[in-house]
């Protein structure tokens, strides 16, 4: 595996981080928790995609 396509990976997971970060600090953590639970999805999403591609 190479650097670019882990970054690619684990971008939507720092995003969501960040996003939940502000969220926090708003006090609001439904949204908190929401885009920390999307970033997930969307990476693992985009894991198994290349992973079914990379065969």
């Amino acid at each position: 595996m190479n650097s670019k396509s882990s970054l690619g990976h684990s971008m939507p997971v720092v995003i969501g981080v960040v996003i939940a970060a502000v969220s926090i600090t708003q006090e609001n953590y439904g949204g908190a928790v929401f885009a920390a639970v999307a970033g997930a999805a969307v990476s693992a999403a985009l894991y198994v995609k290349s992973r079914k591609q990379g065969r």
